[in-house]
């Protein structure tokens, strides 16, 4: 996991720069995606039943409703499995989901700091394997989303070859370096 520490110094350096509020939220996952392991239950265990009623083990009804119950507890409450029938997912919704969670996350942020203030949330989802970057009104008339769609692409290449936390550190300096010129320090 990621060290809170490190990310919170880098951007209280970056803040020192910049009057804009830089916010970075980094997520295990968006959603618990409980209708969906809930689905694959369902369907591994109506698998697993048909198979049953066709073989002639099991014939009687509420056997075989146990059975996909079964199922579908057992995948809900196994850990290990979490991860892999989160995959699973189609990845169209779970970048919605991660989208929905980013907004949500600075429609927080932004209820807290005043109206005057630039806003800017760097959100990143683990189990997504997803990365925003929110600016406020007042940011994007200064900086169009182009410019920071390329921070989100260098951060996801830095990913890969020097880690998380250092992709992040890094990506919230170059947004500190990118805000200074239009937001410069009180």
């Amino acid at each position: 996991m990621v060290n809170k520490q490190i990310i919170a110094e880098a951007i209280a350096e970056a803040e020192r720069a910049t009057s804009a509020e830089i916010v970075a939220v980094v997520s295990p996952a968006s959603d618990a995606y409980r209708s969906y392991i809930l689905l694959y239950g369902l369907m591994l265990g109506s698998l697993i039943a048909i198979g049953l009623w066709v073989e002639k083990l099991v014939t009687d009804f509420p056997l075989l409703l146990a059975v996909q119950l079964g199922v579908m507890a057992l995948l809900s409450l196994l850990p290990w499995l979490h991860k892999p029938l989160v995959r699973l997912v189609p990845k169209h919704i779970r970048h919605r989901r991660a989208a929905h969670r980013a907004f949500e996350e600075y429609l927080f942020v932004s209820r807290h700091v005043s109206a005057a203030t630039p806003i800017l949330l760097f959100y990143v989802s683990l189990a997504e394997r997803y990365v925003y970057i929110l600016p406020s009104r007042l940011v994007r008339e200064k900086i169009p989303d182009k410019e920071w769609d390329a921070v989100v692409a260098e951060f996801t290449a830095l990913t890969k070859t020097v880690g998380l936390e250092r992709a992040c550190v890094n990506a919230i300096r170059r947004m500190a370096a990118m805000l200074a010129p239009y937001f410069p320090p009180h």
